[in-house]
Order: C-alpha cells, then structure tokens, then sequence
C-alpha cells in the first residue's frame, strides 16, 4: 500500500509537471504577441510649404517607434477638411495614404485657400499568422489653417473725438477685408465691417464710439468664394476717439507780435495755446479758446528780434470729463517788420530802373537786392535810411537783360538792425532799346504794337510813321585827319532811339570809324520787301560796302568791299558791326548775297 500511495504522488507530481510545462511551453507565442503592442505617433506637427513649382503644399511630419527593418509596420494618415473641430466625428475623417515605418514626413497638395486641415497618424502592424491588423491609437490632430496671410503695417489712431482710422497692407489674393472690434481686448468682437474691394485698405470707423473709450479691433482676410471666409486675424489693435493732434504754424504780424494759425477742428469745443522762450522749455498757457470755429490768435507785446516757441491742443468735455489731443509740434516764431511788396519796376532810361513798393508800419528803412537770375545770388545795392522813402532807382544796368529785384524792410532798436522778410520777386527786362536775342514777337511789338510783321501799303503812310535824327559821326578831310560831323538819317520811330544808342557807340569807339553816307528809309513801293519802305534799315557808306554776289562775285550795288585796304570799308569785327548786333540790328550777310552796307532790324 505504502509504495501504491508513492506511485499515486508521483502521478500527482508528473501530471502537475506536465501542466505548467504546457504552460511554459506556450509563454514564447505570448511575447510574440507582447512585441505587437504599437505606440501612438507624437509630435504631429503640420507647416504650409512651396514644391518645386512654387504651389503651396501641406508638409506633415511625426515621431514614431516603429521599428524600420520590419515591412509589417506601417503609419497611416488621415485628414479631415473644413470642419469645427468641436463638431467633428470619425465619419468627417478619410483614408489618405499608408506609410512603411522608415518614412515619417508626407507632402499633401491636395489643399484649396478657406479650408481647415487636420491631420492624423498611427502605427499599423500586419499580423501574418492571422492576417490581421493591428493598430495604435490615433495621434493628436495636427491643423492647417490655409487662409490669406493676415494684414500686416497695420495703423490705428483716432481721427477725432468719434472716429477712428485704421488703414494696413494689401494682401494678394485677398479678396477684400473684414474688421472685428470689441470694448476689451479680451472680450466677444463683433464684425463691423466686410470690405469687399482688395484695393481699399482704409477704414474710419465713427459709428456708436464714445470719446476716450478705448476699442479693440482685428481685420482679417475675406473672399466670398470660400467656405470659410475668415482669414488669418490680425493682431489686436487699440485706439480711443480723442482729439486730433494740430497743425500750427506762426508768422510775425508785425514788429511787438506774432500770429498764430492751425487746422480748426468743428468736434471740439475749443484750443490752448502754450509759450515757451526755448524749445526745450517749459510751456505755459497764455490763452484759451473756447470757440471751435476760431483758428487764428495774436501775441501781442513781444520783443523784436526775439524767438518764441509755441505749442496747441484741442479740447472736448464730455459727461463732465475734458479730454485734450496731444500736444501739437512746438513751431518757432519771431516778431519782425513785415515784408513790403514790391509795386513794380519800372524802366527810367536806358541804364535805370525805378523800384516802388508800400510802406511797412514801423519800419526804419529798407533794403535793395538785385540778381541777374531768378534763383541766383541776390546783392544788396542800397539801403534806404527811412522808413516813408518808398522808391528807389537802380543804375548801372544794362540793355537787353533781365533784372531781379527783392526789398527788405528794417527796425533799429537800440542800435542794431532787424530785418524782416523778403518782398516777392519783382523782374524787369531792360529793353528801352532794341537788342540782342530779342525775340521775333518782341520786335513786331516794339515797332508795329502787335504781334505780327505789318507792312506800309503807301509811302504816306509810311512816312508817317518816320523820324529824322541827327546823329554825330567821324569823317577824314582831304589832309587824311579824322574830323566830326553831324549827319541826318531818317527811320521808324520806333527805332529811332535805338538808332542814336548804336551811332553814339560807335563815334564812341576805339576805331573812329569814318562814315560819310548814312540811308534809311527809302519807300520803294508796297511790293518791295525792304525793310527800307518800314524805316527799319541802314545803309552806311554804301559805295565802299558793295552788296556782291556770293556764287560769282558780281556786284550788284556799291563799288567794290576792301576792309583794311580802304578806311570806309566796314571790318567784319569792328565798332560798327558790333554795336548794330549789340542793339538787335542784323548784318546785311545772306545765303546767295553779302550786302555790307545793309543793317536790318528784322534781318531783311
């Protein structure tokens, strides 16, 4: 019995043997399936780039623990577009692709302006044994908000005590703008306005705003062809309706005062007005407006000579509150006599003109300036030691060019001179007399008073509107010795003072050029293009001044041309030649004929 009992333990013993050798036998098939145990993808992150040519794409990358020798795993990715996150379901998400496990990154281009995008991911195992999958869970979404940028260089300021302006940078693309705005930065915004012109990026927004409280706005993107219309927002911005800030400037009004002038306001209820001796200086009021329509002030009982700075506000009361703008830029002002204006100048002879101009309330005296170009170097040429002298005549001046003149006005105080500004520019032609470079029309207007050539039709006619002059010339006697005489020449009267200028010149000259024949007006009948039948040429010496064919050398007029060799022989370069070309006289030198004796005032 005893060894029966044995045997039946060691049955016990080798069947309890048997069942966990079963069981250890079996622990290799459950670690098999412990190394299918797949981790979620981390690290899910999804950015908006460009491919190869420059389309946009979705660039998605994760983080998995897959391992990469093993073919059987794998990511899959799916997406989900345009929808609230908070209203999503499993049904809103779709297959997109499935990835080996050495591949964590995807390129998705399939992605359209308006939408939201979500991306997901997990690891996925294919079990072989059972043909089935495996999978982890579903990583956190990735978003990609695939709107227009937002606007950008944005601006915000009040535009008064009900108005604010915003303005900010075109978006391209975009197909217009929407504002948001709220009383707190972090409170509900409301839309207040749908821009739906891309090329409008201004708002004012003065609907519903209450002076100096502050309001918060965002703008974002808009197009109506998306679904989702709202683009990226904005930053948030702030601003309060207050006062603008001014304009000032300041101008003296006379020598003990200063005028001020800005830009009024019609929302405000009034101005300060504040004085400093420095810039830097400390401001203090010196007057209150209390009329929004008043735009102008005089400081009165200043020193001459002396700066003064000078600042303004603007101010509102409102619900028992003042408000003021900011202080406006400090502008410089400085007590003067005021600027005369210059009436006109006038030709007082051939070398004079006369300048006159108003009188400046106590004003000393004054001072003259002349330039030869507007915009050129202005020289002092008199100074005119009382303030009731109201003209003056400048001399020295010279036929033919152009004159610029400006005044100043001055006070003297305990010896010195101050000086105000300068007059306007006053210019004056001297053209008394004829000239070089004088214009076509010029001439027609000195001698016919109008605008165009007017020919004689008869030698009545004609002769009316001649002169006679003397004039005095240089001559050789028969001992060869140069002598004066007086000659007489008839021509326009117009031109006859012009005439006299250029004979004096040359009797004048270093060459006593001896003239013993001088003709003018000759009528030759209303079909003759002389300019003799006007008065308006000059024959001198004609005899030794032939007029001669330039082609064969003929003479047509006169006996023969000899400068140097005979005395009455007018010099290419002489007296005579340059004082009828200084005056606006041409030589008698034309394409098929040289006429020497000839001068013409219109060059016929």
């Amino acid at each position: 019995m005893k060894n029966f009992k044995t045997l039946c333990q060691k049955l016990v013993y080798l069947a309890v043997f048997m069942f966990f050798s079963c069981i250890l036998i079996s622990l290799p098939v459950q670690a098999e399936e412990t190394d299918t145990t797949l981790t979620t993808p981390t690290n899910v992150t999804v950015t908006l780039e460009k491919d190869n040519w420059n389309y946009d794409m979705a660039h998605l990358t994760w983080d998995g623990s897959n391992p990469s020798d093993d073919s059987n795993y794998e990511y899959e990715i799916q997406i989900s577009c345009n929808k609230d996150w908070a209203s999503m379901t499993e049904d809103d998400w779709y297959y997109v692709d499935t990835y080996s496990s050495t591949e964590t990154s995807l390129y998705y281009d399939w992605i359209f302006r308006g939408d939201n995008y979500y991306f997901r991911v997990r690891s996925v195992y294919y079990d072989e044994e059972t043909s089935e999958f495996i999978y982890s869970s579903w990583s956190k979404s990735a978003i990609l908000q695939y709107y227009y940028n937002a606007p950008a260089n944005i601006s915000i300021k009040s535009a008064g005590t009900s108005k604010i302006t915003l303005s900010w940078s075109k978006v391209d693309g975009a197909g217009g703008y929407r504002i948001y705005r709220s009383t707190s930065k972090n409170g509900t915004y409301s839309l207040i306005k749908t821009i739906t012109d891309p090329a409008t990026v201004t708002y004012t927004n003065f609907k519903n705003l209450k002076t100096g409280t502050t309001y918060y706005y965002k703008i974002c993107t808009y197009n109506a062809d998306f679904a989702n219309t709202d683009g990226f927002k904005s930053k948030i911005y702030s601003a309060a309706p207050l006062p603008v800030k001014r304009t000032l400037t300041a101008k003296p009004a006379s020598y003990s005062s200063i005028t001020l002038s800005w830009n009024k306001d019609s929302s405000v209820d009034g101005y300060i007005i504040y004085r400093s001796d420095s810039q830097s200086g400390t401001y203090k009021k010196i007057k209150t407006i209390t009329s929004s329509n008043t735009a102008t002030y005089k400081n009165a009982k200043l020193t001459i000579g002396k700066s003064y700075y000078y600042k303004i506000r603007s101010y509102v009361t409102k619900d028992g509150k003042t408000y003021y703008s900011p202080y406006s830029s400090s502008v410089k002002g400085v007590a003067s006599v005021l600027a005369p204006t210059l009436q006109s100048a006038k030709i007082a002879a051939v070398t004079k003109a006369t300048l006159t101009w108003t009188k400046v309330s106590g004003a000393h005296g004054y001072a003259i300036y002349k330039a030869t170009s507007k915009n050129g170097t202005y020289k002092r040429i008199a100074t005119i030691k009382s303030g009731s002298k109201l003209s003056y005549t400048a001399t020295g001046l010279s036929n033919g060019k152009t004159y610029y003149f400006k005044i100043k006005a001055y006070r003297t105080v305990n010896g010195k001179n101050y000086y105000g500004p300068c007059s306007s520019i006053k210019s004056r032609l001297m053209n008394k007399l004829g000239y070089a470079g004088e214009s076509y029309e010029s001439r027609c207007k000195r001698i016919f008073k109008t605008t165009y050539y007017k020919d004689f039709t008869s030698s009545s006619q004609a002769s009316a509107q001649m002169k006679t002059i003397s004039v005095k010339v240089w001559d050789i006697n028969s001992s060869g010795k140069k002598y004066t005489k007086t000659l007489r020449v008839t021509v326009h009267k117009n031109i006859a003072s012009t005439v006299q200028q250029i004979f004096k010149e040359i009797y004048n000259g270093k060459e006593k050029f001896p003239i013993h024949s001088i003709g003018g007006y000759s009528w030759r009948g209303n079909s003759s293009s002389s300019e003799h039948c006007e008065g308006l040429a000059i024959d001198i010496n004609a005899n030794e001044n032939a007029m001669i064919n330039k082609t064969t050398g003929k003479i047509l007029s006169g006996s023969f041309y000899k400068p140097g060799v005979n005395p009455y022989s007018i010099p290419a370069n002489g007296d005579v030649v340059k004082a009828f070309e200084k005056y606006g006289f041409y030589w008698g030198d034309w394409s098929t004929k040289a006429d020497y004796m000839h001068f013409s005032y219109f060059g016929t």
